[in-house]
């Protein structure tokens, strides 16, 4: 919520998320930020402590290694998914895979079509699709992800469009010629109007063929619970003999504001918070002590 909003809503933030995190790295010394450098493994607690190394060691596919006191894991549940079998040396504890494993994890995606002579009127509304049940049953065409499309704001020749679920994964396998042609049919059939035009340009989302995501935002499916939400919130060890050393962070670790931005910026304030306050108590690096047990 901006200054300017106080009772919250749509807020558009001019040039993207870039504007809010450009006064922020302003700040920040040079050296302390690494870009293209994805993370490989993570080695930590009593493996580290056997070898007389420090608490943590954080790996890089390059092969580039930096010692560490503390990690915060910032990554997508989605990349959680897929890899945290394979990131963590040793594995993470059997509550934490649980919760990783039955927390859900949604692919929705944007499609923003731009008109050069806009066929509809301006602020007369959306639309929002509702597909037959025999049309949901025979799901071979990703159009049939199509929740809504709409207006965008500030725009007179743009519209966006929804598309979730595993359409949407299979969407981004399409071309924007392929893009463009299917969106255009259902608008035809759905309004009845056989001369809408096609969009000039298309400009889509990918989160779930990103590597670095692998799909959009948590939820709240069938078999999770907000105790999962809290059990992935935790950090690593989980004893009151050692400090942690992995901080998870991330919207699907802030029970109550999952899927959101906010829930994702206020659990990195509350993993920076917990270090600031760990490095009060010790008056600097914790002790590395093998009291580890996970």
């Amino acid at each position: 919520m901006l200054p300017n909003s106080p009772k919250g809503g749509r807020i558009r933030v001019p040039l993207g998320f870039v504007g809010v995190l450009a006064p922020l790295l302003r700040d920040l010394p040079d050296c302390s930020l690494k870009y293209m450098k994805p993370v490989a493994n993570i080695k930590w607690g009593e493996v580290m402590q056997k070898v007389g190394g420090p608490r943590a060691l954080v790996t890089c596919c390059d092969g580039e290694e930096y010692c560490a006191d503390y990690v915060i894991i910032s990554v997508s549940l989605g990349v959680l998914k897929n890899h945290a079998d394979k990131m963590f040396c040793p594995y993470l504890s059997n509550e934490k895979m649980e919760a990783i494993n039955n927390l859900g994890y949604g692919h929705v995606n944007k499609i923003f079509l731009d008109y050069t002579r806009p066929f509809w009127v301006w602020h007369e509304g959306g639309i929002n699709f509702a597909w037959s049940a025999d049309e949901l049953n025979n799901r071979c065409e990703w159009v049939k992800g199509l929740s809504a499309i709409e207006e965008v704001e500030g725009s007179k020749h743009v519209l966006c469009a929804y598309v979730s679920g595993p359409e949407a994964h299979e969407m981004e396998r399409a071309t924007d010629e392929e893009v463009a042609e299917c969106i255009t049919k259902v608008l035809r059939q759905f309004t009845g109007d056989a001369s809408l035009p096609y969009p000039t340009s298309i400009l889509r989302s990918k989160w779930s063929s990103d590597p670095y995501f692998c799909g959009s935002y948590s939820y709240l499916g069938i078999g999770s619970t907000v105790g999962h939400q809290c059990d992935l919130s935790s950090p690593l060890p989980g004893t009151c003999d050692e400090p942690p050393i992995l901080l998870f962070a991330g919207e699907a670790t802030c029970a109550g504001h999952y899927s959101t931005v906010h829930g994702a910026r206020l659990s990195g304030i509350r993993e920076a918070e917990r270090i600031i306050q760990l490095t009060k108590k010790f008056k600097g690096p914790p002790p590395n002590k093998p009291k580890l047990q996970v």
